[in-house]
């Protein structure tokens, strides 16, 4: 089974947002960040004190870590040319099979930590975290369930 690939600049901003809320630590943190940001706005209204520094930094730290993820993988796609490259993954009984213009790389497919769908995104885990992501515009649900007996049979972790 073979599927071709292009990364566009915001297709690989998609993918670093989906993979940073993807991690629990960063899913824990943004709750905490509202709940406290809860309480403190409940302890205002209740209290008649408001902490002006907590409700300006807590909305600071939940706008700011999306922002600082934006321009960090606007400069890794600008800086890593390999990332914008038409990509052919090719998937065998045995490999898995990534060709761009400049590199060709081949992995075992029992080497391959899991494969995940999300709502835009096909994403391969080469491990716990990297991932290639794979814009959902270029796999058919046919595809998708080849791929699904693929790895079940070599037995990969994937939700699909």
């Amino acid at each position: 089974m073979t599927l071709k690939t292009k990364l566009t600049e915001e297709d690989f901003i998609k993918a670093n947002l989906v993979l940073l809320y993807s991690k629990a630590p960063m899913i824990l943190s943004t709750i905490l960040i509202l709940f406290f940001l809860a309480l403190t706005i409940i302890s205002a209204v209740v209290y008649s004190k408001v902490s002006i520094f907590l409700i300006i930094l807590l909305p600071i730290m939940l706008i700011a870590m999306p922002i600082m993820n934006y321009f960090s993988a606007k400069r890794g796609y600008a800086s890593d040319s390999r990332i914008g490259e038409t990509i052919e993954y090719q998937f065998d009984s045995e490999n898995l099979s990534m060709k761009g213009e400049t590199f060709d790389e081949q992995l075992p497919l029992k080497e391959i930590y899991r494969v995940t769908k999300t709502k835009h995104f096909l994403l391969i885990w080469q491990n716990r975290q990297m991932a290639n992501p794979i814009p959902e515009r270029f796999i058919s649900d046919i595809e998708i369930e080849e791929l699904k007996n693929i790895l079940s049979n070599k037995k990969v972790k994937n939700n699909l």
